[in-house]
């Protein structure tokens, strides 16, 4: 390792440092790039990062004397060599890719991070401590920055309830809150040691970025994200107690702050956004936030509001299937499918994506029904275990293993523990780097993929020992080597962030629009396919991008040459799930060929019967046909994989209702439902309805509602205005539009003085034009009378006139003049 003293150092010399810090600091504030008008906060982010390759590179070469820029030790050339392997397998792996286009984009963001590994490495090896300090001040202040977007968004909102569209509306400046918190814990470990070291102003600055990011976390919920900050928590402050007992060192008031802020914080957390405003928030409604209706639901059924309680379907009567695999772990299950199809090569590097997912569809459940693509695996290692067969796999998991023994090599052989927990806190952020790629996909992430290539930097360069390097002779072939590649990797990225910007203008363009319609477009078919650029092949979520350009066919008319640009774009994925659908579509609306509707609608339910647009095509096309079979066939299907949609139980116990009048069999589907969606509010109001419309006949004849019409006026001239007032009430059960009943209820309360209740009925009958005689009018201008509202009495006394009603007729002039 080339090391420097002070006095020896030039101005130059200094000045270069300084410019690497800067670059240095550019890479880590990756995070902060803007989405630029794209899809997904991913190709800005991997566009800035190959540019500033580039940027450095050039510095790099310009310096390469003084920075020795090829003086690898052993131990680094083998990482790099490891690195380099799994590359070339990558590449290999395009013969026997599904997508060939997708390959090369995600082998250009490797290339960025290989350059970035090497660019980093070259900075950092010039003084490693440091650097190390320089990314602990960084990364508190990133921290401070990024948390304060959660913190300021739940406590400004700390009345809203914690349910997920309230979740989901949280803007955290990344593509997923899985994202933004994998970027604050792979920086907490920095930070961690900055509260622990650092002196006076940064101590405390760095207490207060502790805090944050653990009231963030907590806030966004991110379960992945909180089990490491577990992990990282519990392994600190034991490594700490250990230094305590073992070395005697002075972290006592450090080790207690650490143990009770996570405890605070939790507690804060709990009691904010609370879904009962009469208890806190349990856990399960912070790592597992659900929709408004079930809240609802389970505060009615726990306090037994309007005896709720009655409602609940009897669970022992009613057998059903509710396991579902549609998380990870079946995500995981189709990366091994994946791999077993071809061990050797996988199916091609970036091409998760593009793999047939029937095995994850037919268990996938939604509530709202949007088509949905999962683009990882979340789980980096399974991913390129399918990706790139046995031997890519490998050496991607030697690139963490590598580090680790060099970690506990150090660890080892160090006697102090101020550098131990140097080395310590670098192996935590590694360490939740690494359980993040368990669970997620860091590896495409470029924010927190810098943090990946810091932690393995730092333990590469503080294992480096003089006279280990290697220098090579040829450094300009390298380089040229090197920069061809970083060009070719900015130009991938260009290209995918110029697709990903088109895509969202269309996307903005047609979202909302009727396609087979007259409605126009902010852009036409002919301005489209001036722009149109067909890499990536495959959209931001692993669709067919080529459907876009179809929708624009579709919307010129030209159904024809959409049809044929989705007939040539059948094979860029296995699914082609958005392909058959604009093809039934078409068949649908435009040639009125249910048959052929009918045949790429089935194929599409056949393997991904959640999505409901697709869905309600094919109930479409039967109902067309008149085929109660196939239409009961597919809402049995569909309520039974896709039972989160709880609106489909209600059209679904309507329709067997319409069709059969069997009330009992609308109710057993509303149970049905209510065992799949335990407490839903939703399920529980219809089925409340039903049973209410059972207690009276479906509706009175007329004869019926004139008698008890008779035997209410009784109660009136009675002034027995309560019984009058039921007898009417349930007329209006049903009868709801007996506006009769509506204006005596109003008359009612005009008696009792309840004016305002009066007033509201009165409008009901008014509004709607009931009866001509003004006796309405009359009534609710003597309300607003009442009330001191002469200018509303006024305008009804003159309305009432004009249909000569003899009350209003008789008024002082001063009443409606």
């Amino acid at each position: 390792m080339k090391t420097k003293k002070a006095a020896n150092t030039t101005p130059s010399e200094d000045t270069n440092v300084t410019i690497a810090k800067i670059l240095f600091v550019l890479y880590l504030l990756t995070g902060l790039m803007p989405l630029l008008g794209a899809m997904d906060y991913d190709a800005p982010e991997w566009l800035y990062v190959s540019v500033l390759n580039l940027i450095s590179l050039g510095f790099i070469y310009k310096n390469r004397d003084e920075f020795e820029v090829f003086s690898f030790p052993k131990h680094v050339q083998r990482y790099f060599l490891l690195f380099i392997g799994f590359f070339a397998i990558g590449c290999l792996s395009m013969l026997t890719a599904i997508n060939v286009s997708e390959s090369l984009v995600h082998l250009a963001r490797l290339i960025a991070i290989l350059v970035a590994l090497y660019c980093l490495y070259v900075f950092v090896k010039q003084n490693p401590r440091s650097f190390f300090e320089f990314t602990c001040r960084i990364a508190t202040l990133l921290v401070i920055y990024f948390s304060w977007r959660s913190v300021r968004y739940f406590l400004g909102n700390a009345s809203s309830p914690r349910i997920n569209d309230f979740i989901n509306d949280f803007q955290h400046h990344f593509s997923s809150v899985n994202i933004y918190t994998a970027f604050l814990i792979v920086q907490l470990p920095f930070v961690l040691y900055a509260f622990l070291y650092f002196k006076k102003v940064w101590k405390y600055i760095a207490s207060v970025a502790i805090f944050m990011t653990m009231l963030a976390l907590f806030f966004s919920g991110s379960r992945t994200a909180v089990l490491s900050l577990v992990i990282v928590m519990t392994l600190l402050v034991g490594f700490i107690i250990y230094g305590i007992v073992r070395h005697k060192i002075a972290l006592r008031k450090e080790a207690v702050v650490l143990f009770l802020m996570p405890i605070v914080a939790i507690i804060l957390v709990l009691n904010v956004n609370r879904v009962d405003k009469m208890s806190m928030n349990s856990l399960t409604t912070l790592f597992q936030p659900k929709l408004i209706d079930f809240y609802e639901g389970d505060i009615a059924v726990k306090r037994n509001i309007d005896n709720v309680k009655e409602l609940l379907p009897n669970t022992g009567t009613i057998t059903v299937d509710k396991s579902s695999v549609s998380g990870r772990s079946s995500l995981w299950n189709l990366a091994f499918i994946k791999f077993q199809e071809n061990p050797i090569l996988g199916v091609g590097y970036g091409n998760y994506k593009a793999v047939g997912k029937k095995e994850h569809y037919i268990n996938l459940t939604t509530d709202k029904g949007n088509f949905k693509n999962p683009r990882r695996a979340h789980n980096d290692f399974l991913e390129k275990l399918a990706e790139t067969g046995v031997i890519g796999f490998l050496l991607y998991v030697s690139l963490f293993l590598f580090p680790l023994w060099l970690f506990f090599k150090l660890i080892r052989n160090e006697k102090d523990f101020g550098k131990q927990l140097l080395y310590f806190t670098i192996f935590l952020s590694a360490l939740a780097y690494t359980f993040d790629a368990l669970l997620n996909f860091p590896l495409e992430r470029a924010p927190i993929q810098l943090y990946f290539l810091l932690a393995v930097i730092f333990i590469l360069t503080f294992t480096q020992k003089e006279g280990e390097t290697i220098i090579s002779k040829r450094s300009v072939i390298l380089f040229g080597i090197i920069f061809f590649v970083s060009f070719a990797s900015v130009a991938s990225n260009y290209l995918v962030l110029k697709s990903y910007r088109l895509q969202r203008a269309m996307r903005q363009d047609l979202s909302g629009k009727t396609l087979f319609t007259d409605e126009k477009l902010n852009n036409s078919y002919q301005s489209i396919k001036k722009q149109w650029s067909n890499y990536p092949e495959l959209s931001y979520v692993g669709t067919v991008n080529n459907v876009y350009l179809a929708n624009y066919a579709i919307k010129a008319k030209k159904y024809e040459e959409a049809l044929e640009i989705l007939n040539k774009s059948q094979d860029y994925n296995k699914d082609a799930f958005l392909v058959k659908a604009f093809k039934a579509e078409i068949f649908y609306n435009v040639y009125d060929n249910m048959d052929s509707a009918a045949y790429y609608s089935e194929a599409i339910f056949d393997g991904y019967p959640a999505f409901k647009t697709n869905y309600r095509l094919l109930k479409g096309i039967y109902n067309k046909q008149k085929d109660t079979a196939n239409l009961s066939r597919i809402m049995n299907r569909y309520t039974k994989l896709n039972w989160v949609d709880v609106n489909e139980w209600k059209v679904k116990a309507n329709t067997m209702y319409n069709r059969t009048k069997n009330s009992e069999l609308m109710l057993k589907v509303l149970d049905t439902g209510l065992v799949y969606n335990t407490n839903s509010n939703t399920l529980l109001k219809a089925k409340k309805e039903v049973l209410n419309k059972l207690k009276f006949k479906s509706y009175l004849s007329s004869a019926e509602v004139k008698q008890k019409h008779q035997v209410a006026f009784n109660f009136f001239s009675q002034q027995k205005y309560e019984e009058a007032r039921k007898i009417f009430q349930e007329i209006l059960k049903t009868n709801p539009k007996d506006y009769l009943s509506v204006q005596n209820i109003g008359i009612i309360d005009l008696v009792k003085k309840n004016y305002e209740k009066a007033i509201k009925n009165l409008s009901v009958v008014i509004d709607a034009g009931a009866f001509s005689d003004g006796k309405a009018e009359y009534s609710r201008g003597y309300c607003y009378e009442q009330l001191g509202q002469m200018e509303k009495a006024k305008a009804d006394y003159i309305l009432s006139r004009a249909k000569n009603y003899p009350q209003a007729m008789s008024l002082p002039e001063s009443k409606y003049k």
